[in-house]
């Protein structure tokens, strides 16, 4: 409860919400992952990375906090150490700031923290009860597949490079010059305002709805190594040219076995909250007064 305490100070001092809104926006992440938070247990530790006032931050501690980050936030705070210890210390000084002013004593906190409470133990307690002996076998993914392969399915990919200039006449000559046998990547590096210059105008795959309609609808248009007429878009004049088309094709079971489980995951959890749902209530005596 106290760390759910301190991400509210902190948020509502950055962002100046109130603290029902910051305690609404943390709850759904609370729910999901509190029980690393519920597992947390500092460890003394000799080796200190920051004094505040009176308070040491352990270099354990400091690690402590980044491992029960999310897999992508984690990287970035293992890289950017300091910086995240800088976060620490704000953390720090805001709550002795808080329980110096006498925050923690107010209605409002103690009622949020209590609600708080309330969720990272049903939280703990799903957890436990269900992620915990939730599993998925190979079979079962390969099953899945079998039955649903239509649903997994890349679409067809195009390639194109460009050359965007900012006046219909810049278009033009560049037009000639392409019609006179010059390279379109030579062209494209030497004329073209898109960052895509530096790789010969090329823009990489795509798929239909990634690039703006006219642009599309142009390619589309195209044959392998075939140049466009001029366009012209809200971004200036483009000159086109597919390099590469890819046909839509059935993705394999091992591109899409890890987009399975996870599906797979979610609906035993589902079906197992809802059993242990149906059994406490069965369990229970329940009256609900409708008027």
């Amino acid at each position: 409860c106290r760390k759910v305490y301190n991400t509210f100070l902190t948020t509502e001092n950055r962002n100046r919400l109130s603290l029902k809104a910051i305690f609404l926006r943390y709850m759904g992440i609370l729910f999901a992952a509190v029980f690393f938070i519920c597992g947390c247990n500092m460890k003394a530790a000799s080796k200190p990375v920051a004094k505040i006032n009176n308070e040491v931050i352990t270099q354990e501690e400091l690690q402590s906090n980044i491992d029960r980050l999310p897999p992508y936030y984690r990287a970035i705070a293992n890289q950017q150490k300091a910086k995240f210890l800088d976060e620490m210390i704000n953390e720090k000084l805001f709550l002795e700031e808080a329980y110096r002013r006498g925050v923690d004593r107010s209605k409002d906190v103690k009622e949020l923290l209590n609600e708080a409470k309330r969720k990272i133990i049903v939280a703990k307690f799903v957890e436990d009860k269900i992620a915990k002996n939730t599993k998925i076998s190979d079979k079962e993914i390969e099953e899945y597949y079998k039955l649903h392969k239509k649903e997994f399915v890349a679409p067809e990919r195009y390639r194109a490079s460009h050359i965007l200039v900012s006046t219909e006449f810049e278009a033009k000559n560049v037009l000639e010059e392409l019609n006179k046998g010059e390279v379109f990547e030579t062209v494209a590096k030497e004329g073209s305002i898109d960052p895509s210059k530096t790789n010969g105008g090329d823009l990489g795959y795509f798929t239909e709805g990634q690039m703006i309609p006219d642009f599309e609808a142009a390619c589309f248009k195209l044959g392998i190594g075939q140049t466009s007429s001029i366009l012209k878009t809200q971004f200036g004049y483009h000159i086109i040219k597919l390099t590469d088309k890819k046909p839509s094709q059935a993705k394999t079971l091992s591109e899409v076995s890890d987009q399975i489980r996870l599906r797979l995951l979610d609906m035993k959890k589902m079906g197992k909250l809802q059993d242990i749902v149906k059994e406490l209530r069965e369990k229970a005596s329940i009256t609900i007064y409708e008027k």
